[in-house]
């Protein structure tokens, strides 16, 4: 078998692994939806997808994994969309507005992750934090944000509330309405933060 074989045959091997990750991770949500109260077993999971449960451990790892998988791939288009904004400022507010959208429009699987799953919290591919953290930073070269400010410090405390805002959603206390608006908040509070005139804006507390 030559060299050139050898990659035909790799990279036919890679796409059958991408395909059956696909399967499993679309099986996964399917389920959720089908059955919002009941969080899907791996042997469950395995079945829909028409795989033994070991290809899911082998292709993805634990149920946390596939968990993270699943985030991940819904988290997927939420990029394209907000760099379209030039402004760093609206496009933070852009990025966190289109985040949670994501999340409630994908809402029974959301709320399954979010019960189900014991590392929530943990980092994902697609999560935002770094897309903020750049906004920040490009606010701070255009003399936005004050000289000394640690924007990776206003950037962790950006993706710590909406991680808590996520949580409250899930938990019912509050509405796909005012998870947006709060998010958004979060992002004119961070930036009004590091205002270098040490300023904060009339705030719009109406109920819009």
């Amino acid at each position: 078998m030559t060299e050139m074989d050898l990659a035909v045959t790799e990279n036919g091997r890679e796409r059958g692994k991408r395909l059956r990750t696909q399967r499993i991770v679309s099986a996964a949500r399917d389920l959720i939806h089908e059955r919002p109260d009941l969080s899907p077993t791996i042997p469950e999971v395995a079945a829909r997808a028409g795989v033994a449960p070991m290809t899911i451990f082998n292709l993805i790892g634990t149920r946390d994994d596939l968990w993270a998988a699943l985030a991940d791939e819904s988290l997927a288009d939420w990029q394209d969309i907000a760099s379209e904004v030039a402004d760093p400022h609206q496009r933070a507010r852009k990025i966190v507005d289109e985040v949670m959208r994501i999340i409630s429009t994908e809402a029974p699987v959301w709320r399954a992750l979010i019960s189900g799953w014991r590392d929530s919290g943990r980092v994902l591919e697609r999560e935002p934090s770094k897309a903020l953290v750049e906004c920040l930073r490009q606010a701070a070269e255009e003399g936005r944000i004050a000289a000394g400010v640690d924007v990776r410090r206003l950037g962790a405390m950006i993706f710590s509330g909406l991680v808590g805002i996520v949580h409250q959603w899930a938990a019912g206390l509050i509405g796909d309405r005012a998870m947006r608006r709060r998010a958004r908040d979060l992002v004119d509070i961070a930036f009004a933060a590091g205002r270098p005139d040490n300023t904060s804006p009339t705030w719009d507390l109406g109920s819009g």
